[in-house]
């Protein structure tokens, strides 16, 4: 499950970059040199980078979130329910005003909640006879 979680991380990073420089870097020179025609087909290529770079991070999320499960038992759910909806979230809202900025927040609160889940011990979270990984 580390691993599927190291892809997602990968696929975010490099999906999620491409959209800032297409969208971002492309599409602002584009403007600044008077060329608006192509503004709209690289913000849609932008748009359609960063959605498969946020499913990456939701993949990553939930990965992580499965590992934690395993190490510290029940308390890592309410992190990661607000991890999977803060990533629901940012399929279609980035950064932007209003849901965007509130998006970010969940992300914060989500992480919060699961280092604080995971801040005790592993072995106080094991259930007696069950296997997980060390």
């Amino acid at each position: 499950m580390t691993v599927v979680s190291w892809a997602g991380c990968l696929c975010f990073a490099a999906y999620y970059s491409g959209l800032d420089a297409v969208a971002g870097i492309s599409a602002g020179t584009a403007v600044d040199h008077g060329v608006h025609g192509a503004t709209g087909r690289l913000f849609a290529t932008g748009d359609d980078l960063g959605r498969t770079g946020v499913y990456g991070l939701a993949v990553a999320s939930l990965a992580a979130c499965v590992v934690l499960r395993r190490r510290h038992g029940v308390r890592v759910l309410p992190g990661s329910v607000v991890l999977f909806a803060a990533c629901c979230s940012f399929v279609d809202s980035h950064i932007f005003w209003p849901r965007g900025v509130l998006t970010m927040l969940a992300f914060a609160v989500a992480f919060a909640l699961l280092t604080v889940a995971a801040s005790r011990p592993a072995e106080d979270a094991r259930e007696p006879g069950r296997l997980t990984n060390p």
